[in-house]
């Protein structure tokens, strides 16, 4: 078999891969809440689980491949700046927001592109959250949610909707992008 038509093969498999992924995604999104469950994407922050509705995802990309930069004098919580198909986004470091830590970015680390639902007058909030791992899919019980009483503080409370079984904290998307904290001027 001739180079070009090795190439030619990978290439169809690669572009038959990513749609058949697009797809998976996109099925995924739109089953919704059958039967009291939530589709959730759980991401990690060194020992700390979290996890974000599957419909506030827009996106995620393996930090190291994209073109971005640390921003001098902002606050601790903002990574830095990453540059997605042209457009620049913040990245913000969710436990150093609610200054459970400072870190630095890993060579596993990912960004997740999230969207808020609400269309204000510039159209849906969208910011990167980091994660030290490849974030994962899974189902959860509306059920199975738990208070986060007791588990984070007062402050923080307003930013979660809940805990899991497996102790993966569940944020409230659409509370910590419209919370003008996270705005730096």
């Amino acid at each position: 078999m001739s180079e070009n038509s090795q190439s030619s093969s990978k290439s169809k498999a690669q572009r038959l891969l990513k749609n058949r992924a697009l797809e998976l995604a996109r099925s995924l999104r739109d089953q919704g809440d059958p039967a009291g469950s939530l589709n959730i994407v759980s991401f990690t922050l060194g020992k700390e689980r979290f996890g974000i509705e599957l419909k506030h995802l827009k996106e995620v990309q393996p930090l190291a491949s994209l073109n971005w930069s640390l921003v001098p004098c902002t606050p601790e919580f903002v990574v830095g700046v990453v540059n997605i198909r042209g457009r620049l986004y913040s990245v913000m470091d969710f436990a150093g927001f609610l200054g459970l830590r400072s870190r630095t970015v890993e060579d596993g680390s990912h960004v997740l592109l999230v969207q808020s639902e609400q269309e204000g007058k510039d159209g849906a909030k969208e910011m990167c959250l980091i994660s030290d791992t490849l974030p994962v899919i899974n189902r959860i019980s509306l059920e199975e949610l738990q208070d986060t009483q007791g588990t984070v503080s007062e402050d923080a409370q307003k930013y979660f909707k809940g805990v899991t079984s497996t102790m993966t904290t569940l944020l409230d998307t659409q509370t910590l992008l419209s919370d003008p904290a996270i705005i730096v001027e």
